[in-house]
């Protein structure tokens, strides 16, 4: 036999061997059982307790403590603006000067008409001084007989007459001396000063405009930044919670503006409505805060947060852990037998990175707060290593482009 024939025996008989192998090997296999359910690896959390605050939050507006229009309060040419639109003033700042000129004229006649009417009552008084002293020398001589009666009946009217010129005299000085201090005060107007401190407006009337009654009366506005005001509105059902925290004593209010960079302020309710808006069924409260730093200002839509007493007892559970479907929230609850089921929950405060549930849950449930995309009812659930955790995102993320 040759060597070639010997290699090609050899091949053959290994290739029997190996189907013989397999035929056994299939032969031999007895029927296995059903495979066991995949466990999926998620992460849990044990929900716990806590005493939150009650927070409720209601949209709101600014609005300045203190408005104040600037008015003309004389009628005159607007000389000029002393200060610009938009500036930060304080009281007494001068803002706004009316041509001084017609009331300094006004007023230099009112002293001079003063001067008069003081030169007249000197004579007046010495006239009726004399009179005076006429009767009370002729009463006697009148009584003996020495002195008519018609002389002396003479005599008692000239004094009566004197008299009544020098009230006379002395009534013009008190009606000049009214009319120097009316000039005065009209004069005083031409110079517009700022009532308070806040930021003025924008102008009514420029320079060389006629103001004052008749014409443009106002010209301004100032707004009181510090304090101020946020108006808002709940609905009147909410006023027993908010009535019994005002009758235990202050309400604590958040203001909060501004999106991403938000800015807040720190004040309390200081003013509710006596009555409820028929249109809307609502109350208007009021909250007082500082403004330091001019951050707000008014007419600004705000958001303000209402501390409204502590809620005991409240089942907490990581917000990551609910499920959003439709208007509802659901959370996955590891069973006994390591399966899960969705529960409804009824979630009413947040408080940073956690939710208050009131319903559904109770203090020690097991939640999945982790892994929860391929989750089905009854699923077998075991808690992820650090590997598995790791995996697991970019499995869902696969899962999901899919």
């Amino acid at each position: 036999m040759t060597s070639i024939h010997r290699i090609a025996n050899v091949l053959l008989a290994s290739t029997v061997a190996a189907a013989f192998a397999a035929v056994a090997a299939s032969c031999g296999k007895s029927e296995g059982l059903p495979p066991r359910p995949t466990e999926m690896p998620v992460r849990t959390v044990v929900a716990q307790s806590k005493t939150l605050k009650r927070l409720k939050n209601y949209p709101g507006t600014t609005a300045s403590v203190h408005p104040v229009k600037i008015s003309a309060r004389v009628t005159g040419f607007l000389d000029h603006a002393l200060v610009p639109d938009g500036s930060v003033v304080k009281a007494g700042d001068a803002l706004y000067m009316i041509d001084p000129r017609p009331f300094q004229a006004a007023l230099d006649q009112a002293n001079a008409s003063l001067a008069q009417a003081n030169a007249q009552v000197p004579g007046a008084r010495a006239a009726r001084d004399l009179a005076k002293r006429d009767v009370d020398r002729n009463r006697p001589l009148s009584e003996s007989g020495a002195v008519s009666k018609q002389n002396f009946d003479q005599m008692t009217s000239k004094l009566e007459q004197s008299e009544s010129q020098l009230q006379a005299a002395e009534a013009q000085v008190l009606a000049a001396t009214a009319q120097v201090e009316t000039a005065k005060l009209n004069l005083s107007y031409c110079k517009i000063t700022a009532p308070e401190a806040g930021l003025l407006g924008k102008s009514a009337a420029y320079e060389g405009q006629m103001v004052g009654p008749g014409y443009t009366v106002d010209l301004n506005d100032i707004q009181q930044l510090d304090p101020m005001w946020a108006e808002f509105s709940p609905s009147a059902t909410e006023w027993p919670l908010i009535g019994e925290q005002l009758a235990k004593g202050t309400i604590n209010a958040t203001v909060t503006y501004g999106g991403v960079a938000s800015i807040s302020a720190k004040g309390t309710v200081t003013f509710v409505a006596n009555q409820v808006d028929k249109s809307t069924s609502t109350m208007m409260l009021r909250a007082t805060f500082p403004n330091a730093n001019n951050a707000f200002r008014p007419g600004t839509y705000v958001d303000v947060q209402l501390e409204l007493g502590d809620v005991p007892d409240v089942v907490m559970v990581p917000i990551q852990a609910l499920v959003a479907r439709e208007t509802d929230f659901f959370v996955w609850r590891v069973k006994g037998d390591g399966t899960v089921e969705n529960v409804r929950v009824k979630a009413t405060i947040r408080e940073e990175e956690m939710a208050g549930i009131v319903e559904g849950l109770k203090v020690g449930d097991r939640i999945v707060v982790s892994g929860v995309q391929k989750l089905r009812d009854g699923s077998k659930v075991v808690e992820a290593t650090d590997a598995a955790a790791s995996s697991a995102p970019a499995a869902e993320s696969k899962a999901e482009k899919k």
